[in-house]
């Protein structure tokens, strides 16, 4: 299924122990970035997210939600761009045509002067 909005931007997508300048492991996903800083809560104790990207369902995107290795990072636009640490990852309508995940970003330091977001 596709995104229920029209991407904004995209995103490169690097696992625990891999990062710029080595090649991503997922390379331009087209998404939708939002941010969310002014509704500002936690998913679970200590993990507060900035940002909302939606992704198609076919992207292997991950959390480390639940005990799992590790969060991915992705950076936006591109590897040269702003990193965010993969908080959450959700289904979201599954088996309607807004079928999408819902990822939810904590935005890690950029690069100064950025016009990424």
């Amino acid at each position: 299924m596709g995104l229920p909005v029209t991407p904004n931007t995209t995103c490169d997508i690097y696992r625990g122990g891999n990062a710029p300048p080595a090649a991503p492991d997922v390379a331009g996903v087209s998404c939708y970035l939002e941010p969310q800083y002014r509704n500002l809560k936690p998913i679970a104790a200590g993990t507060n997210y900035t940002h909302v990207l939606r992704v198609a369902t076919g992207v292997d995107i991950r959390d480390a939600y639940g005990g799992a290795p590790a969060a991915d990072t992705i950076y936006v636009p591109d590897q040269n761009g702003t990193p965010f640490t993969v908080i959450f990852v959700a289904r979201v309508g599954r088996n309607t045509a807004q079928d999408h995940k819902e990822v939810y970003l904590s935005r890690l330091a950029p690069t100064w002067p950025s016009s990424d977001l």
